[in-house]
Protein backbone atom coordinates (compact mmCIF):
# COMPACT_ATOMS: atom_id res chain seq x y z
CA UNK A 1 0.00 0.00 0.00
CA UNK A 2 1.38 3.48 -1.23
CA UNK A 3 2.14 5.61 1.69
CA UNK A 4 -0.68 8.86 1.83
CA UNK A 5 0.94 11.82 0.35
CA UNK A 6 0.13 15.59 1.43
CA UNK A 7 0.97 18.89 -0.78
CA UNK A 8 -0.16 21.80 0.64
CA UNK A 9 1.41 24.65 -2.08
CA UNK A 10 0.17 23.80 -5.77
CA UNK A 11 -0.76 26.00 -8.78
CA UNK A 12 -2.72 25.84 -11.80
CA UNK A 13 -2.90 27.45 -15.00
CA UNK A 14 -5.37 29.72 -12.83
CA UNK A 15 -1.45 31.39 -12.25
CA UNK A 16 1.32 29.81 -13.15
CA UNK A 17 1.31 25.78 -13.44
CA UNK A 18 0.93 23.85 -16.26
CA UNK A 19 -2.01 21.75 -15.47
CA UNK A 20 -5.70 22.42 -15.05
CA UNK A 21 -6.96 22.37 -11.84
CA UNK A 22 -8.66 19.06 -12.78
CA UNK A 23 -5.56 17.74 -14.17
CA UNK A 24 -3.62 18.45 -10.84
CA UNK A 25 -6.51 17.11 -9.02
CA UNK A 26 -6.23 14.22 -10.84
CA UNK A 27 -2.98 13.26 -11.09
CA UNK A 28 -1.99 14.33 -7.41
CA UNK A 29 -4.71 11.73 -6.65
CA UNK A 30 -2.77 8.95 -8.98
CA UNK A 31 0.65 9.61 -7.20
CA UNK A 32 -1.07 8.99 -3.81
CA UNK A 33 -1.94 12.47 -2.34
CA UNK A 34 -4.71 12.48 -0.35
CA UNK A 35 -4.50 16.16 1.09
CA UNK A 36 -3.74 18.89 -1.09
CA UNK A 37 -3.80 22.69 -1.11
CA UNK A 38 -4.44 24.80 -4.33
CA UNK A 39 -2.31 27.72 -3.99
CA UNK A 40 -2.34 29.89 -7.23
CA UNK A 41 -0.48 33.37 -6.64
CA UNK A 42 -3.11 36.11 -6.18
CA UNK A 43 -6.78 33.94 -7.50
CA UNK A 44 -8.65 31.63 -6.21
CA UNK A 45 -10.11 31.08 -9.68
CA UNK A 46 -9.53 27.85 -10.07
CA UNK A 47 -10.71 26.35 -6.88
CA UNK A 48 -14.79 25.85 -8.25
CA UNK A 49 -13.15 23.31 -10.93
CA UNK A 50 -10.50 21.63 -8.46
CA UNK A 51 -13.62 21.27 -6.09
CA UNK A 52 -15.56 19.40 -8.72
CA UNK A 53 -12.50 17.21 -9.40
CA UNK A 54 -12.29 16.32 -6.18
CA UNK A 55 -16.01 15.13 -5.78
CA UNK A 56 -14.80 11.71 -7.44
CA UNK A 57 -12.12 11.02 -4.99
CA UNK A 58 -13.89 10.33 -1.73
CA UNK A 59 -11.05 9.90 0.03
CA UNK A 60 -8.65 13.32 -1.71
CA UNK A 61 -9.64 16.40 0.77
CA UNK A 62 -8.51 19.82 -0.88
CA UNK A 63 -7.68 22.62 1.38
CA UNK A 64 -8.77 25.87 -0.40
CA UNK A 65 -5.81 28.33 -0.40
CA UNK A 66 -4.27 30.90 -2.42
CA UNK A 67 -0.60 32.17 -2.30
CA UNK A 68 -0.38 35.95 -1.81
CA UNK A 69 2.30 38.11 -3.20
CA UNK A 70 3.61 41.06 -0.97
CA UNK A 71 5.95 43.51 -1.06
CA UNK A 72 8.61 44.67 1.49
CA UNK A 73 11.57 46.92 1.39
CA UNK A 74 14.31 45.32 -1.32
CA UNK A 75 11.80 42.07 -1.70
CA UNK A 76 8.99 40.26 -2.60
CA UNK A 77 7.54 37.81 0.28
CA UNK A 78 5.04 35.14 -1.32
CA UNK A 79 2.48 34.47 1.97
CA UNK A 80 -0.08 30.94 1.76
CA UNK A 81 -3.15 31.41 2.99
CA UNK A 82 -5.33 27.86 3.65
CA UNK A 83 -8.48 27.10 4.73
CA UNK A 84 -9.71 30.61 3.11
CA UNK A 85 -12.60 31.85 2.81
CA UNK A 86 -12.78 31.82 -1.08
CA UNK A 87 -16.12 33.19 -1.66
CA UNK A 88 -16.03 35.88 0.35
CA UNK A 89 -16.63 39.40 -1.88
CA UNK A 90 -14.01 41.64 -0.02
CA UNK A 91 -11.59 39.22 -0.35
CA UNK A 92 -12.21 39.07 -3.70
CA UNK A 93 -11.77 42.62 -4.44
CA UNK A 94 -8.49 42.68 -2.75
CA UNK A 95 -7.54 39.99 -5.15
CA UNK A 96 -8.28 41.46 -7.44
CA UNK A 97 -6.53 44.53 -6.79
CA UNK A 98 -3.33 42.46 -6.37
CA UNK A 99 -3.98 40.93 -9.76
CA UNK A 100 -4.03 44.25 -11.27
CA UNK A 101 -0.48 45.06 -9.73
CA UNK A 102 0.89 41.56 -11.06
CA UNK A 103 -0.18 42.95 -14.90
CA UNK A 104 1.26 46.30 -14.18
CA UNK A 105 4.47 44.78 -12.94
CA UNK A 106 4.45 42.33 -16.02
CA UNK A 107 3.76 44.87 -18.38
CA UNK A 108 6.92 47.09 -17.09
CA UNK A 109 9.10 43.53 -17.36
CA UNK A 110 8.19 43.33 -21.01
CA UNK A 111 8.37 46.84 -22.14
CA UNK A 112 11.90 46.78 -20.15
CA UNK A 113 13.17 43.21 -21.91
CA UNK A 114 12.64 45.30 -25.21
CA UNK A 115 14.41 48.19 -23.90
CA UNK A 116 17.24 45.65 -23.44
CA UNK A 117 16.55 44.21 -27.19
CA UNK A 118 14.91 41.14 -26.45
CA UNK A 119 11.58 42.34 -27.11
CA UNK A 120 8.51 39.96 -26.55
CA UNK A 121 4.94 40.00 -27.35
CA UNK A 122 2.57 41.57 -24.35
CA UNK A 123 -0.56 39.85 -26.64
CA UNK A 124 1.72 36.36 -26.63
CA UNK A 125 2.37 36.67 -22.77
CA UNK A 126 -1.41 37.29 -22.42
CA UNK A 127 -1.97 34.26 -23.98
CA UNK A 128 0.47 32.51 -22.18
CA UNK A 129 -1.69 33.02 -18.99
CA UNK A 130 -4.54 32.36 -20.79
CA UNK A 131 -7.24 33.15 -18.05
CA UNK A 132 -4.50 32.96 -15.04
CA UNK A 133 -2.60 35.53 -13.00
CA UNK A 134 0.13 36.82 -15.55
CA UNK A 135 4.05 35.71 -13.65
CA UNK A 136 7.41 35.36 -14.60
CA UNK A 137 7.06 32.08 -16.22
CA UNK A 138 5.01 33.20 -19.01
CA UNK A 139 7.15 36.10 -19.75
CA UNK A 140 10.02 33.51 -19.26
CA UNK A 141 8.14 30.92 -21.84
CA UNK A 142 7.54 34.22 -24.48
CA UNK A 143 11.34 35.01 -24.06
CA UNK A 144 12.47 31.41 -25.23
CA UNK A 145 9.98 31.09 -27.89
CA UNK A 146 10.91 34.61 -29.36
CA UNK A 147 14.40 33.10 -29.32
CA UNK A 148 16.29 34.71 -26.63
Amino acid sequence: MMASRVDLHTHSTSSDGVLSPTELIDLAYRRGVRIMALTDHDTTEGLAEAFAATARYPDLTLIPGVEISTDVPSSEVHVLGHFIDWQDQEFQRRLLHMRQSRLRRARKMVDKLAALGRPVSWERVQSLASEGAIGRPHIARALVEAGH
